[in-house]
């Protein structure tokens, strides 16, 4: 989910919440918010707001491919970040392959590792049960990563997710997208994960995902009450292909 810090009040992303009509009966592939389409391309602007850091995240679609690491076929995606902190922008870029797959009525997704050349599965597991292959108003679900996972070191994380079908608009650098969906999380680490015995670290979260884009924004709050934001990702451009490899319409595009 995100991280970040802003520049000015009038780049504050709004989100603007309509009367929600006949949300309750809609059935919403997944596939019509959340499009993985070969080639496709977004760019994010990640700001974490409790270290006053920016980053930047490219993520690309290259297609169905069988991936030897996690012994599957899937929809294979690579994201790179880049730092715009104090010292920044830096050159080095980190890149994080991704596999995508469906089972048991659910999108899945994988996270991978570059190691001499090859891609190998990483440590942590990545996000079972990502998003439900039918989106459902009140639709709710619990999900756990393992991070970090070596033999018996690493934690695992805990998240309950719920769906509003509640046809928000919302306005990011990228423009501004009717008829989203969102997706409201919290998570936890257990008992004695917090910074004090007995407390335990928990997170709340919200994606906003519009339909034939994607995610267009995320937002991080300390609290349940959404008062201590943590983080925010935000859509800065993207380039959505149809199956037929040819782009759908003019879009803001990311520079290769």
């Amino acid at each position: 989910m995100g991280l970040l810090g802003w520049v000015a009040a009038s780049c504050a992303p709004a989100v603007d919440k309509p009367p929600a009509a006949s949300a309750e009966s809609s059935r919403i592939p997944v596939e019509s918010y959340f499009p993985l389409t070969d080639q496709s391309q977004w760019n994010y602007r990640v700001q974490d707001l409790v270290r006053n850091l920016t980053y930047q995240t490219k993520v690309r679609v290259y297609g169905r491919q069988y991936v030897d690491a996690v012994r599957r076929e899937g929809i294979a995606v690579e994201e790179r970040y880049s730092n715009f902190g104090f010292g920044g922008p830096f050159v080095l870029e980190e890149q994080e392959p991704i596999v995508y797959f469906r089972e048991n009525g659910y999108l899945n997704r994988v996270l991978l590792t570059y190691q001499a050349g090859k891609i190998v599965a990483a440590s942590g597991s990545g996000d079972r049960q990502y998003l439900p292959e039918i989106l459902t108003h009140g639709a709710s679900w619990d999900s756990n990563t393992e991070a970090f996972r070596v033999g018996d070191l690493g934690f695992k994380v805990s998240f309950r997710h719920a769906v509003a079908v509640e046809r928000e608009t919302v306005n990011v650098p990228a423009g501004s997208f009717a008829d989203c969906i969102r997706v409201d999380t919290s998570s936890t680490e257990g008992p004695d994960s917090g910074y004090r015995p007995g407390e335990e670290l928990k997170f709340y979260y919200a994606d906003w995902y519009a339909p034939g884009v994607g995610l267009v924004l995320t937002r991080q709050w300390d609290d349940a009450a959404h008062q201590r934001e943590r983080a925010r990702i935000e859509l800065l451009t993207y380039s959505i292909m149809p199956a037929a490899g040819y782009p759908a319409k003019d879009r803001p595009t990311i520079d290769d």
